[in-house]
């Protein structure tokens, strides 16, 4: 037997759930309304200062709708609603002030909702970025918002390559697969029939035309200059026949008939072409050029005084075009220099063609350089064989450099059998070198490279100062595309404008005018490029978008299993830069595939990424590469945990934290060495309170500087908080600890050092803020706080000595039926007095004269804090063992406060009637005048026991205003082990 002490050094350490023997020095079996320091040790929690009734004004808040915070900088704080049928209001969290909402967009359509889980926001900047889960995003099918297809594939540009001699422009115009067969002639025959050898009468003279096909005989002197012997038939010339063409035999040399006349040195005739079954006036045959060369000379013949001179002939030719047309066996005559020729076609080739608007084959061009041949001459014999074709009109056609233009009211295409001559630019091409320099302004184009669709694009031509002519080919979007992703189904924002107010908008584009300045809205971008293959729609499109991040300079949208990141510093566009090829820059879709559901729901970033959350799995979005871009970017698996989708994941500085919704209670695990490789460290925190959440908690609020977070349950009136601080690795303080407030919580949040908890009381709702950390406007006495809820400053009290009561008008904010309590903080010797308030209508009344006083007035709130069973503690290194075997008696336990003002412990004992003891540090009478009855006690506090330890239960209570702040705890005793050793 042994007498003995033992110091527990703080009651810090929060609540834990474990058997009494388990609890480390500092846990204890309850803490309510206590805030744990690890440095002031365990003290009352702060008073919930009163700024404001949000249901006493002209933009009451509603009893269902989605609660946000929007932080600036310390000097502008706000806190919003957004009503289930879409209405938005704010106030400012530091004075209470109702603040201005435009709704610029003339509905509330997007924000309607059911579930307010629903509504996430973003807040970057000055721009709050609203999301509702529940509206399915598309693109817009409005015509104004389609990529213009107007003329697609209804205009074509032949481009003139070459100016070359003896070709033939060809070009064939067409708008369905009927084809023309085109016949062209690919070898003919030349035969001289009539020459001076054989076509003068029997006198030698000469016969017209006409008649010199029945003549036999040779051209004597008779025939004077178409003699035989002076070769007349010589000459070289190039024949252009179409069926029935009129030609004249030009330069023909003549000679004397009978009847002394000369004949027809310029004979006229017409072309009959025969078929090879001999039948004349063939038609359709057209553009046969060929050229015939006759040589000759005179060759004497006999001897002596008997020499005569015959002429000898030799005749050439050479097939210069085919033509089109031209049947096999098809023959026809002509004269050249008074010989008479026939010309039979022995073969042809055939050919299948699409033209049914018009199969272009206009004269080819000059087969001498003798003739000059331009660009405009060509161009201008394709343009009357266009319109000749009946199909196009003259304002149909432009010519535009050495190229031409041709429209058409509806879908057509046209191609050339001379591509080496020819350019056409359609619908469609196949080489980016196929663009002409000069073309129609606003034509598009569709480069498809090869026969896989994934590297077709598309290009327009922007003339020079929007003319034709020179200009440049750019990127585009298809024709006809959506390239519009529909505003009014995207997430809208709510801007904080410069007059302090805010302005609901769709990322429109639209202007708006603030004290004379126009202020631009952002806007959804579109799809200036490709197609839906190229540059595909954003994956969230048709599907709902569940939250909105920011990360790596990127928006992200959170969308099924996909994360879509818009492009760095361009947030609102999703859309390729372009469709050619992947740019670092470009916007990044990704999907988390897993054998689960992955359907992502929040995420937060952290040193080596971004995590990912999903209902019962964690993600990582990351590279290897110093590049984020679309061909570095991977999503990892990281762990496999339930999350509670209604909740944030929250920063806890270097750790992630989060809710688990799984199973009856709801638990708070944090993650930490969260790496690009590898799994993370996942710690349950809540494990020494696993009974201690409700499982539907929906509400989560951390400070990082003040090492707290915040939980509870939308309409609760308990609210939960983790304490924690780390020293380098070694975390010093985890502590749970739980808060009652004065009503039922509807949404909390902190921000800088306060924490702003929305209450509801008799169905209005006021903001409280709570302020861990004191500053200016925190109400205290001698750098001490008040602690009463909804805690106000009053003064103008009216004493009527019938009643011997002082009144005041009831405050607005007061809905609560708990107890109202006064503390006086005017100087002298009222300062500190404290008493209870009563409602009588809309009166407060408080006992005594107290006119002219100022009180601070609150809702009263208990610091209760349940100790565990006591036992004889030993540390092994970081682990302690409670000896539960030894016969332990308690005499006393001892108190060490800090500042305190009033506190009662409770001592309950089996087999005996609880024992309370009020203890008010500074007694009655004996505190200094104009000072509180608080002291910064340095005395230790005693409660009597004498009882065995296992039958003692003791409870440190403070309802008083002042503080109660606990810094250790000493019991004294009796320790038997019971004459056993431990081994």
């Amino acid at each position: 037997m042994a007498n003995i002490t033992q110091t527990i050094p703080n009651l810090a350490q929060g609540i834990s759930q474990q058997p009494d023997e388990y609890k480390i020095p500092g846990q204890v079996k309850d803490m309510v309304n206590a805030l744990p320091d690890v440095s002031q040790g365990l003290t009352k929690r702060p008073a919930g200062k009163f700024v404001a009734s949000l249901s006493d004004g002209s933009n009451n808040s509603t009893t269902n709708g989605r609660w946000f915070h929007y932080y600036r900088d310390e000097n502008e704080q706000y806190i919003g609603q957004i009503a289930q049928n879409g209405v938005i209001k704010m106030w400012d969290c530091l004075s209470g002030a109702e603040k201005t909402v435009v709704n610029a967009i003339g509905n509330n359509n997007y924000l309607t909702h059911t579930d307010d889980e629903d509504i996430q926001t973003l807040t970057l900047n000055d721009f709050t970025y609203l999301t509702n889960r529940s509206k399915t995003t598309a693109m817009d099918t409005a015509g104004n918002t389609l990529e213009p297809d107007t003329n697609f594939q209804k205009e074509i540009f032949l481009e003139l390559k070459s100016i070359s001699y003896a070709k033939q422009y060809s070009v064939n115009i067409f708008d369905n697969n009927t084809t023309s067969t085109v016949t062209t002639a690919t070898r003919i025959n030349v035969e001289r029939l009539r020459s001076s050898n054989n076509y003068c009468e029997s006198g030698g003279h000469m016969v017209d035309h006409a008649s010199r096909g029945t003549q036999i005989h040779r051209c004597t002197e008779d025939s004077l200059d178409g003699r035989d012997a002076f070769a007349p038939n010589v000459g070289t010339k190039i024949f252009s026949i179409d069926s029935g063409i009129t030609l004249v035999d030009e330069g023909a040399v003549g000679g004397e008939k009978t009847d002394g006349s000369i004949t027809n040195r310029s004979y006229s005739y017409s072309v009959s072409v025969y078929n090879s079954s001999n039948q004349s006036g063939q038609s359709g045959r057209k553009n046969l050029y060929f050229r015939i060369s006759t040589t000759g000379q005179s060759t004497p013949f006999g001897a002596g005084s008997n020499v005569t001179y015959q002429a000898r002939y030799t005749t050439t030719y050479d097939l210069l075009h085919g033509g089109e047309g031209w049947q096999q066996g098809d023959y026809f005559y002509v004269w050249m220099k008074d010989a008479f020729y026939k010309v039979s076609i022995e073969t042809i080739s055939t050919s299948v063609v699409q033209g049914n608007l018009a199969l272009v084959r206009p004269q080819p061009t000059p087969f001498d350089t003798e003739t000059t041949i331009t660009a405009e001459s060509i161009l201008g014999d394709i343009r009357s064989a266009i319109i000749a074709s009946g199909s196009f009109s003259a304002s149909d056609i432009t010519t535009i450099g050495t190229g031409m233009h041709i429209k058409r009211s509806s879908v057509f295409n046209a191609s050339t059998p001379v591509g080496e001559l020819l350019n056409v630019v359609a619908g469609k091409i196949n080489d980016v070198g196929d663009l002409p320099s000069q073309c129609k302004h606003g034509m598009v184009v569709e480069i498809v490279n090869s026969a896989a669709d994934e590297d077709n694009h598309f290009v327009k031509f922007f003339g020079n100062s929007d003319r034709d002519g020179e200009g440049t080919w750019e990127e585009c979007a298809k024709p006809g595309r959506k390239k519009r992703i529909q505003y009014s189904t995207m997430p809208v924002v709510l801007i904080r404008t410069a007059d302090g107010n805010f302005r609901l908008t769709e990322l429109d584009g639209s202007s708006y005018t603030i004290s004379g300045v126009s202020y631009t809205v952002p806007q959804w971008d579109d799809a200036l490029v490709g197609d839906d293959i190229t540059n595909p729609e954003p994956s969230f499109i048709g599907k709902q978008i569940n939250k909105m991040l920011f990360f790596r300079n990127r928006l992200c949208l959170l969308s099924d299993e996909n994360i879509i990141l818009s492009r760095p510093g361009d947030f609102y566009n999703f859309f390729n830069k372009s469709a050619i090829q992947f740019v670092a820059s470009d916007p990044i879709d990704i999907a988390a595939s897993s054998e689960y559901p992955a359907i992502l729901y929040d995420g937060i970033q952290v040193n080596t990424g971004l995590v990912l959350f999903t209902k019962n799995q964690q993600f990582m979005l990351t590279t290897d590469s110093d590049v984020f871009s679309p061909t570095t970017a991977k999503i990892n698996a990281l762990s496999s945990y339930n999350f509670n989708f209604a909740t944030n994941p929250i920063s806890l500085g270097t750790t992630v934290g989060f809710l688990d919704n799984a199973g009856k209670f709801s638990r708070f695990f944090e993650m930490t060495n969260v790496l690009r490789e590898g799994e993370p460290q996942v710690i349950e925190q809540s494990a020494v309170v696993s009974k201690l959440f409700e499982k539907d908690l929906k509400l989560i609020s951390n400070s990082r500087e003040n090492s707290v977070v915040f939980f509870s349950e939308e309409g609760s009136s308990t609210l939960y908080g983790y304490r924690y601080f780390d020293q380098i690795e070694d975390r010093k303080l985890a502590s749970w600890f739980k808060w009652t407030v004065t009503g039922t919580i509807q949404y909390h949040c902190m921000q800088d050092d306060n924490l702003y908890v929305v209450v509801r009381n008799n169905n209005k709702d006021q903001l409280l803020k709570y302020s861990i950390k004191m500053d200016s406007n925190t109400f205290a006495l001698a750098e001490n706080r008040v602690h009463l809820d909804h805690l106000m400053s009053t003064s103008g009290w009216s004493y009527n000595a019938t009643t011997k009561k002082s009144t005041k008008a009831k405050p607005t904010g007061l809905e609560s039926a708990n107890q109202l309590a006064a503390y006086d903080v005017d100087t002298g010797n009222n300062l500190g007095r404290y008493g209870l308030i009563t409602i009588n209508d809309s009166n407060l009344e408080l006992d005594g004269d107290w006119s002219g006083e100022t009180f601070l007035i609150g809702y009263q709130y208990t610091m209760e804090v349940n100790l565990p069973t006591i036992y004889y503690l030993t540390q092994s290194g970081t682990t302690w063992k409670a000896d539960t075997r030894a016969n332990t008696i308690l005499h006393r336990i001892k108190f060490g406060f800090g500042p305190v003002g009033i506190y009662e412990t409770t001592l309950s004992r089996t087999g005996r009637v609880d024992y309370t003891e009020v203890f008010e540090v500074a007694s009655a009478n004996q505190y200094v005048a104009n000072t509180g009855a608080i002291t910064d006690d340095n005395i230790l506090r005693t409660v009597p026991i004498y009882d065995r330890n296992i039958n003692v239960a003791l409870t440190l209570k403070s309802t008083h205003p002042a503080p109660a702040t606990v810094h250790n705890m000493t019991w004294e005793g009796v320790y038997t082990k019971n004459n056993y050793e431990r081994v």
